[in-house]
């Protein structure tokens, strides 16, 4: 019978009980589509990173910081037999040097870094690399990124020269020619970066068979003298900046939680005003306060369960179709963030349940709290529309 009473009462609410299952439901919609957005930014963000700089993780010397480049030098290492016997798909040795280039009569500090040109467990552009030898030319074959040679006003096909320090602190210099600009999704192995093979550059600063770290991956176990650094340490300032912007969503989350509440809140309190006499008269006809109270709290419990219908009817369609264009962050190439592809929705299961059955306890406890004075109302002044002022 209460359930029967509250339903009643819901249906001839008309206009109002549907306006707050509207933005119930559009609350329960932007509080998913935010945190899979998040996620979804976090996925390919990580996995751009890994896919082109970390892998599963790299072996350095203890030390080695990528933010100190007068350190370089000091931390190289002869790559153990553990690691070399690894197949090219789950390793990559990697040697970072410092060098000047001098574009149009200009110094631009760079980052030498060699790659092991036949390595394929990074996906990097170096194509261009592989055309040439091993054995190092007058003129030595480098690619660089697309800002850097914007920033360096470079081209396919530019020569100017490359300026280095060896291992025994020899000052040499040689021309070297752009063979190719290339479209790096990370920009942090762009900016300021100039690719060389591998064997060139050991050759060039007279350091046969060492490096700076080996990526892998996964971990291989521990490596005498070797630090081995996780992904999520090797980008622990990325994964800080997502935490951050996940604690800043929350005030976007208080607000359409408030609104959502306010709505029913209101809604509830207008109610009890309205419908004294109807009130007074069921408490008169033997229906206990408690059941009253039960049946105006079912009354705003049905908005927040109908969110959940309509949310479903309105958002399956909307996230399908968002999930077939994607959002545009292209305007994030000018930034240092890994990400310049669309970015799609990483719709959490947990997630979704945890934020729908949040919405609808808030709205359960807001659609109780004004009506719990109804236990303590007289039902004689109910009947005057003297009980609620």
């Amino acid at each position: 019978m209460i359930l029967s009473i509250a339903w009643k009462n819901f249906y001839r609410q008309g206009i109002r009980a549907f306006l707050n299952v509207l933005v119930t439901a559009l609350t329960m919609i932007a509080l998913i589509f935010m945190l899979s957005l998040l996620n979804g930014f976090q996925v390919q963000a990580t996995r751009n990173m890994s896919s082109t700089d970390m892998a599963g993780g790299q072996y350095r010397v203890p030390g080695f910081d990528i933010l100190t480049p007068t350190e370089w030098e000091d931390r190289t290492f002869s790559v153990p037999d553990k690691l070399h016997a690894l197949p090219s798909n789950e390793k990559a040795e990697v040697l970072i040097q410092q060098g000047q280039l001098f574009p149009n009569r200009r110094l631009y500090p760079v980052q030498l870094r060699g790659m092991e040109i036949d390595q394929s467990l990074l996906d990097l552009p170096l194509s261009g690399l592989k055309a040439h030898g091993p054995q190092l030319e007058d003129v030595i074959p480098v690619v660089v990124g697309n800002r850097m040679a914007q920033k360096a006003h470079l081209e396919k096909g530019s020569t100017v020269v490359l300026k280095w320090r060896d291992r025994n602190n020899v000052v040499d210099a040689r021309n070297v020619l752009v063979v190719d600009v290339a479209d790096f999704i990370n920009p942090r192995v762009d900016e300021g970066v100039v690719w060389v093979r591998l064997d060139h550059l050991r050759e060039m600063t007279v350091r046969p068979s060492e490096v700076s770290w080996v990526a892998v991956s996964g971990f291989e176990g521990p490596v005498d003298g070797m630090e081995f650094h996780t992904v999520e340490m090797l980008m622990a300032d990325l994964l800080a900046l997502l935490k951050q912007d996940r604690r800043n969503s929350r005030i976007l989350w208080a607000i359409l939680m408030f609104l959502a509440g306010t709505s029913v809140f209101n809604t509830q309190i207008l109610n009890i005003f309205k419908r004294q006499r109807e009130i007074g008269t069921l408490m008169a006809l033997g229906l206990e306060a408690n059941k009253v109270v039960r049946v105006f709290v079912l009354e705003g419990s049905l908005a927040a369960f109908g969110a959940v219908i309509l949310a479903l009817v309105l958002g399956i369609p909307f996230f399908m179709w968002f999930q077939s264009v994607g959002l545009d962050v292209s305007h994030l190439s000018a930034s240092t963030m890994p990400v310049r592809e669309r970015v799609f929705l990483d719709i959490q299961f947990f997630e979704v349940v945890s934020s729908v059955s949040l919405v609808v306890f808030l709205m359960i406890f807001v659609a109780w709290w004004p009506v719990k004075k109804i236990s303590h109302l007289d039902p004689t002044m109910a009947l005057r529309g003297r009980g609620i002022t």
